[in-house]
């Protein structure tokens, strides 16, 4: 990364907010995707693993991608960002997480029927390399969305080694979405992937190579708190329906239980004396 390129430029309070982000992002769309496998439909699964794509890709991922650009400033240049662009980079994190959910969720012919080993780590990989993919995707898509006096480019060495990151922080994700039953183990999952997802930003903006135009004519797009503010109260918002919905759905595993020690209590239940005999 250049000298004259700054990534701290609002203090090092934002990075802690975008892992902050990031974390409870990752650790809603975990409680998401775990409560996609307890629906009682294809359209309550389908429901719950979008609701599940929607905090992990639009919060954990985007938000915690764009936050950090508030701080980042080039000596000499102001920065701008295309918006078309960045909604483009927000379909990018979106579509990823959830293509990858459905490919580590798959529908269930039978509730009993339970996946091969082989069959979970071919979903797990190729689930992987859609939201590794993505996760890069995201943050390169944000960087060509972005304008400044002057020219970018990048070292691939750097480039190569944020999309292995990216992919490998999927991975985790992702074995979290199959695995995590526990609250314990999906908030220390949460708390690992927000890092990593905050570690593949900035693996990623050390391959940031920018040249300095001065008679480059000044860019014309929206500055980064127009689009970040808004932005963050509407994932905000975003984490809040599902939560809500978490709180308020039925727990069918407990709901099976009751049923089921009711079912006990009448089948040993002492018969009432005053009933006649038959």
């Amino acid at each position: 990364m250049d000298t004259h390129v700054h990534l701290f430029g609002m203090g090092t309070w934002v990075i802690v907010l975008a892992y902050v982000t990031s974390a409870i992002g990752l650790l809603v769309g975990l409680a998401s995707a775990r409560k996609s496998l307890s629906a009682g439909s294809e359209r309550a699964r389908l429901y719950w693993l979008m609701r599940a794509a929607l905090s992990t890709g639009g919060v954990g991922v985007w938000l915690a991608h764009f936050l950090p650009m508030a701080g980042f400033t080039v000596d000499g240049s102001i920065i701008r960002y295309d918006l078309l662009g960045i909604v483009f980079s927000m379909a990018v994190a979106l579509v990823s997480a959830f293509v990858a959910m459905v490919v580590v969720q798959p529908k269930r012919v039978s509730r009993r029927a339970r996946p091969s080993r082989g069959a979970v780590a071919a979903r797990l990989l190729g689930g992987s390399l859609v939201l590794g993919a993505g996760i890069a995707g995201v943050h390169y898509s944000i960087m060509w969305a972005m304008e400044l006096q002057g020219t970018v480019a990048y070292d691939l060495t750097y480039v190569a080694a944020s999309v292995v990151a990216a992919c490998l922080t999927a991975v985790v994700v992702l074995w979290l979405v199959t695995v995590a039953d526990s609250r314990w183990m999906r908030i220390g999952g949460s708390i690992f992937a927000g890092a990593a997802v905050i570690g593949v930003h900035f693996l990623a903006m050390a391959a940031v190579q920018v040249t300095v135009d001065p008679a480059t004519a000044a860019p014309s797009g929206v500055e980064v708190f127009a689009v970040l503010f808004p932005v963050f109260v509407l994932g905000m918002l975003i984490l809040t329906v599902p939560i809500m919905a978490l709180l308020m759905a039925p727990d069918r595993v407990a709901a099976a239980l009751e049923a089921e020690a009711e079912a006990w209590a009448q089948q040993h239940s002492p018969a009432d004396p005053r009933r006649p005999a038959t």
